[in-house]
């Protein structure tokens, strides 16, 4: 599996998202903006680089540039800030002594070539002594990165960046711990958006109650074929993520609900444009460096 898929509850893998919500805004001296400066933010310049489609659209960085760089390593998150993402989305596993960290999947398999490697099985210490591939990146022989925590990586951007935060395959149980890591933050429901696939319901009801916003993401094929899907899950989430390349028919039904669709996960330009013909709010991107950086750099 590839550094731009995500793995939806109970299903195959597939190519996921994560987006910048309606809070989820540009990068200011003062640190992250609100959610009532989102889209008039958007018409603003993106500090350390550009935007190609012309559009001022928001970005958030997949998994820190999962298509650049080694998937939510400090060095993809350090990178896409300076190209310019908006926001930052890390995907959380927990190991058996409580250290919340960025990792796509339950185990350590596929981001670094281990066995049947379960993060919960094993300690901090223990998870420390393996590396993140670049394999699924474009540039596959750069070096392997350290895991990161998620407390080092709230330290280094909170304050600036909105965070998209999903606990994944973690049972709700734990989920106290992660508010509490969150809560030590300032501003904290202004810093962090609980994102989830779709049919999640303890992550964006816990966060709800809280006071965070919460982003969903779907996959038009989905939607087309269940015709309550979208009915039956779209309030529990504050905005809205579609795939980049979905049917513009499911498009233009999501967008009458009247909140920002954020476009996942988007690769390069191309895509990109695809994102903005479709209508998107924002898009989360996975290919920053081609998306944001100025052409000829």
């Amino acid at each position: 599996m590839s550094g731009d898929e995500e793995r939806q509850p109970g299903k195959v893998s597939r190519r996921t998202v994560i987006g910048v919500s309606v809070g989820a805004v540009a990068v200011v001296a003062a640190g992250a903006v609100g959610v009532g400066s989102l889209l008039s933010a958007s018409n603003r310049s993106t500090p350390g680089g550009t935007q190609p489609t012309g559009s001022g659209m928001l970005t958030v960085a997949h998994h820190g540039g999962s298509r650049d760089w080694p998937e939510m390593s400090m060095l993809g998150y350090h990178n896409s800030v300076l190209l310019g993402a908006r926001a930052l989305e890390v995907s959380l596993a927990r190991t058996r002594d409580g250290v919340w960290f960025g990792l796509h999947d339950a185990t350590l398999d596929r981001t670094s070539g281990t066995t049947d490697f379960v993060a919960a099985a094993h300690t901090w210490a223990e998870v420390s002594q393996h590396r993140i591939s670049a394999a699924g990146t474009t540039n596959p022989s750069q070096p392997a990165q350290p895991y990161a925590r998620f407390e080092d990586i709230v330290a280094a951007y909170a304050a600036t960046h909105v965070l998209y935060v999903d606990p994944k395959v973690v049972p709700a149980i734990h989920f106290p711990e992660l508010f509490a890591i969150m809560s030590r933050t300032p501003s904290p429901t202004r810093a962090f958006v609980a994102k989830g696939y779709c049919t999640a319901t303890d992550w964006p009801a816990q966060a709800a109650a809280r006071g965070y916003r919460g982003w969903g993401y779907y996959y038009a094929s989905e939607v087309e074929a269940d015709a309550k899907l979208l009915t039956s899950t779209q309030a529990r989430w504050t905005t809205l993520g579609l795939d980049y390349n979905g049917s513009p028919a499911v498009w233009e039904r999501m967008r009458k609900l009247g909140r920002p669709v954020l476009a996942h996960v988007v690769p390069d330009a191309t895509a990109a444009e695809t994102a903005r013909k479709r209508g998107a709010s924002g898009m989360v991107v996975s290919g920053v460096r081609e998306v944001l950086a100025p052409k000829g750099t």
